[in-house]
């Protein structure tokens, strides 16, 4: 009986030695150790990268106003031309033909009006010498006076139409002298022939023409234009001024300020055009080539940076743990710039909180931590 009880009596000894080595690991489970960094509140003026263009000051593809043969071309590729300078004549024999009839118009005109002024200065004085010999009673019928009286009338009335005849041709004539003008392609602006599309013999004419005569630029002063992101939409103010580079003389900075802007969001792509103007009096600069562009960027206002290690970048968004009595936080944010190891964020943060700083999703949100600085000064 005392043999049989025995084993029994071991199973349970060992049973409660197990179950007591197990709670004793479940109470001493090790709780995460953490290195914390406060948030804080910066203003820095910062640098960003963009891409830019060089476009020139003024560009303007020229069509013909008139349908004309080329007659002779002045300017071609690369030709540098003043304001009112020739870039080629057209020929048009029908518009200079108008132009003389429109003359010889106006000369006929003014032929009729030199005439009718005559007549009603001789109709006046008719009149005039009648009214006087009217005094003597029975000099003059009443019907004669009548009669000198409706021919004055009439000159004059025919003078009033020879006037408005000659304004009419001469209006005519103006016309048709601004259409010969047209024969003559002049330069709008200081500035370089850049595309040369037309031949001598060569039709051309307003309709039809896909491609203009010439395009004539000013790159006496050049336009650096930036796509400026949403973000940094706020950053550009009337005094930024910024540096920039181009692929053909990399070691030489360039500097421009601050122009004019669309002050509005372009609907593809979330961009603000801005504009810089470029002095370009020695030429070293070449519409169309591209540039990068350093954009000072400072807020309004200070805002919030934490460390670039502080930041948990998941499938869900961007995170940051915050400490609140030694248990982890887990909050949502958004990035802003950089700076060195530092990045903006916004989001629910204050300045001098308490972050995790080298987060992992290892570390769940409502998880007990230890800070490592608290522990050493403990020990201590």
């Amino acid at each position: 009986m005392k043999i049989t009880q025995l084993p029994l009596a071991l199973g349970i000894v060992l049973l409660a030695s197990c179950h007591s080595e197990k709670k004793q690991e479940n109470t001493t489970a090790v709780v995460p150790e953490v290195e914390i960094t406060s948030v804080k509140s910066l203003q820095p003026a910062l640098q960003t990268a963009l891409p830019g263009e060089l476009k020139p000051w003024n560009k303007t593809p020229m069509f013909p106003r008139v349908k004309g043969y080329v007659g002779v071309v002045k300017a071609d590729r690369g030709t540098v031309v003043k304001k009112g300078d020739v870039l080629a004549v057209l020929e048009a024999p029908e518009i200079v033909s108008a132009l003389n009839h429109a003359q010889a118009q106006v000369a006929s005109a003014e032929a009729t009006l030199i005439e009718q002024r005559a007549k009603v200065r001789a109709s006046t004085l008719t009149y005039q010498r009648m009214m006087e010999t009217s005094r003597t009673k029975g000099a003059v019928s009443a019907n004669e006076m009548d009669q000198a009286l409706s021919r004055m009338s009439a000159d004059s009335a025919l003078t009033r139409a020879a006037q408005s005849n000659l304004l009419a041709a001469k209006a005519q004539h103006a016309s048709q002298s601004q259409l010969v003008s047209y024969l003559t392609v002049r330069a709008p602006f200081d500035g370089t022939v850049t595309e040369r599309n037309i031949s001598p013999g060569e039709l051309v004419g307003p309709e039809g023409n896909i491609k203009p005569m010439f395009v004539l630029e000013d790159h006496s002063k050049l336009r650096l234009t930036v796509a400026v992101p949403e973000n940094l939409s706020n950053s550009i103010s009337d005094n930024s001024a910024v540096s920039f580079v181009v692929q053909a003389d990399p070691q030489k900075e360039y500097k421009a300020r601050f122009a004019r802007s669309a002050n509005s969001l372009s609907e593809n792509n979330r961009t603000m055009m801005a504009e810089f103007d470029v002095n370009n009096a020695d030429g070293a600069l070449k519409a169309g080539m591209y540039a990068q562009v350093k954009l000072p960027v400072t807020r309004n206002k200070a805002t919030l940076f934490v460390p670039r290690t502080a930041l948990i970048q998941s499938t869900e968004g961007v995170f940051v743990i915050r400490l609140q009595e030694n248990v982890a936080e887990w909050l949502g944010v958004q990035k802003g710039n950089s700076l060195d190891s530092l990045v903006e964020v916004f989001g629910p943060l204050k300045e001098g909180e308490n972050i995790v700083l080298k987060a992992s999703e290892e570390l769940r949100n409502g998880q007990a931590v230890t800070v490592k600085s608290q522990k050493l000064s403990a020990k201590k």
